[in-house]
């Protein structure tokens, strides 16, 4: 077991973009120039604008970060409806990037030859700034290649302001990229002293072997964030939370979530899983929650997700390497 002396006397504050990977350095999207005119044309006009390939969920790589090509070593867009090039923004150089996605089986001449990654593994292994461009490429390519037609009447429709939103010729509505609000959060209890302070943690019906998380759902109409952690809470575990505390958001383009994320306190140490969504339902000291990471007990989150940076927060310190 950890000694005391591992331990931090005090949580960590609110999380920061340094803790949360997909919630680093943005990059000027030009919402208001996109409102105006076509910036796609206007960046494939240009000998420096650079393309942002997606194929299937996966982006090609080399040892020194993403491949960005120019438009013209990248074959043209496919033409489905459900795959329009987009212009992403501008990256703190000016350097236009344009999004364009193909299929996953697709070859590409002059980019086979490179390694293709997912979004999951280059989180960590790319600069802030490339991960926030993935993070919105994914989101938007997934969001286009879901919803080509009008929700109110099923007319195919059009894309306008430079990939950013579609129009329904037959009805005139225009549509915009979905986000969905979810929560997630840290159950801890209400121990004065921080080393008998506990954490609780659940297993999903939906994971194999024994890995335990934060709790998490959708926010559903009609409530506020804070309501649908005590209703996830007490649906999922069995138990009532209150001090809500916000501590932090990170997009979740898996395929369209905002996560937003939360430490909550519970009053009684009597929780019982649903056996529906959680089969299984514990507490930790950070001693122990340490002790049995280390043996591989329990396996947590990776540093991925805002799961992994809720329990570090209250931990105080990192926990060890994970294969989540």
């Amino acid at each position: 077991m950890s000694s005391s002396q591992d331990l931090p006397a005090t949580p960590a504050p609110l999380l920061g973009a340094a803790q949360l990977p997909f919630a680093g350095r943005a990059f000027d999207r030009d919402a208001v120039q996109r409102e105006h005119e076509d910036l796609v044309a206007e960046a494939l006009a240009s000998s420096t604008a650079r393309v942002l390939v997606l194929r299937g969920s996966k982006i090609p790589v080399t040892n020194t970060g993403l491949v960005l090509p120019v438009h013209t070593e990248v074959p043209p867009a496919t033409g489905d409806p459900g795959r329009p090039d987009v212009h992403l923004g501008r990256l703190a150089d000016g350097t236009r990037v344009v999004l364009r996605t193909f299929p996953e089986d697709t070859q590409l001449p002059g980019l086979d030859d490179a390694a293709w990654e997912g979004l999951r593994t280059l989180a960590t292994a790319v600069s802030p700034e490339q991960t926030s461009l993935l993070v919105t490429g994914q989101a938007i390519a997934l969001w286009h290649r879901d919803h080509p037609r009008c929700p109110r009447c099923g007319e195919p429709t059009e894309v306008i302001r430079s990939g950013w939103a579609r129009r329904c010729p037959h009805d005139g509505s225009v549509h915009f990229p979905r986000t969905d609000p979810a929560i997630i959060v840290a159950v801890v209890d209400d121990h004065p002293d921080p080393q008998e302070q506990r954490i609780l943690l659940g297993r999903s019906a939906l994971w194999s072997g024994n890995r335990y998380s934060t709790f998490a759902g959708f926010v559903e109409p009609g409530e506020s964030a804070e309501q649908a952690v005590v209703r996830e809470v007490g649906e999922e575990a069995g138990i009532t939370v209150d001090t809500v505390q916000y501590q932090g958001s990170q997009p979740w383009p898996f395929p369209r979530s905002l996560m937003l994320g939360y430490r909550a306190v519970a009053h009684t140490a009597e929780v019982e899983a649903d056996g529906e969504e959680i089969l299984d339902v514990r507490w930790f000291t950070r001693a122990e929650l340490l002790a049995r990471a280390r043996a591989r007990d329990v396996s947590l989150p990776g540093p991925v997700s805002i799961a992994h940076a809720l329990i570090v927060s209250w931990l105080g310190r990192e926990l060890p390497e994970t294969d989540w």
